[in-house]
């Protein structure tokens, strides 16, 4: 009885022990990051954080900072709310989370997420560019300002288009859906395009 009892301290005690370690790294993670992430930091606190990340890859430290995607579109979303408040920046936030959940985000593969991405933040590029174009052609401005404006949101407007023909053209390349090709002439064959035969 005694030793049932000290093998289920065992497993209740081992997991809380992993919980506390994984917490431990994270926290130095942090802390060697805020030292190599000022404009001269020393090389052994640049060199301590390359040896833990490379030390701890199962663990991918790293997903903690915010990915190029997430930062550009922190800053459009600065730009759209102009120190207005929060409140409109954490609507917007939701409002791109709410369209990458419509579009499969967290069901699809890897490739497909970075095009998902993508075209959510072309589409907020697109939207401030037309708040943008709006504003301007609103006011009394000169011709080559008002073609310049029309430029940037045809070049928004292409970006955007871009990038969702691009997420359109990948997931029809990846889901193989069977084409039954007839061919009608002498000693023709039926052949199914998903199995090849």
């Amino acid at each position: 009885m005694e030793k049932a009892e000290s093998m289920s301290e065992i497993a209740t005690t081992e997991p809380a022990a992993v919980a506390r370690d994984a917490d431990k790294m994270r926290a130095q993670f942090h802390k060697l990051l805020m030292k190599a992430n000022k404009e001269r930091p020393r090389e052994a606190d640049i060199q301590a954080l390359r040896e833990l990340l490379a030390g701890n890859k199962e663990m991918k430290l790293w997903s903690a900072v915010v990915g190029m995607g997430e930062l550009a579109e922190s800053q459009a979303l600065d730009t759209i709310i102009n120190g207005s408040g929060q409140g409109m920046r954490e609507c917007w936030k939701r409002r791109l989370e709410s369209m990458r959940a419509d579009l499969g985000y967290t069901n699809s593969p890897p490739l497909e997420r970075l095009l998902i991405q993508q075209v959510t933040l072309c589409w907020l590029n697109l939207n401030l560019t037309e708040y943008r174009h709006t504003n301007i052609m609103k006011q009394s401005i000169s011709l080559a300002v008002g073609a310049y404006w029309d430029r940037r949101l045809s070049m928004a407007q292409s970006r955007f288009t871009r990038a969702s023909e691009s997420l359109a053209r990948l997931r029809r390349l990846s889901r193989r859906i069977p084409i039954q090709v007839n061919i009608a002439a002498q000693g023709g064959q039926q052949i199914n395009a998903a199995s090849g035969t």
